[in-house]
């Protein structure tokens, strides 16, 4: 399966950033690449990533989303995680960044396993 990204500006100005299906080595520096363009080129104050659609992330897509964050930071841009999968939370958790990416503490409670 590919990743997908899409980008909403929601009506009050805030920016969401929808991730579906796998990242990985293969697509990870895409993702980062998409992640900044929306924090540099939107400018706003918090970059939402919605997870919750993603099905599969390795230590690359990790990197991916730990790198962008620094990127988005240095432009005064916060980055969050606003929704997670399960699979993605537990990955973050252990991968020991969920905190520094803003996860919320617990998985999406909404979220529908496939």
């Amino acid at each position: 399966m590919s990743m997908s990204v899409t980008v909403n500006v929601l009506m009050d100005g805030s920016t969401v950033v929808s991730v579906r299906g796998e990242i990985d080595h293969g697509n990870a520096a895409t993702l980062r690449q998409d992640l900044v363009a929306a924090a540099t080129q939107r400018r706003p104050s918090e970059l939402r990533v919605d997870l919750g659609l993603v099905t599969f992330l390795d230590s690359a897509a990790v990197g991916a989303l730990v790198g962008a964050q620094r990127e988005a930071g240095a432009e005064g841009v916060r980055l969050v995680i606003h929704r997670a999968s399960p699979f993605v939370h537990r990955q973050l958790r252990v991968a020991g960044v969920d905190q520094l990416l803003g996860a919320p503490a617990e998985p999406d409670p909404d979220h529908i396993a496939f």
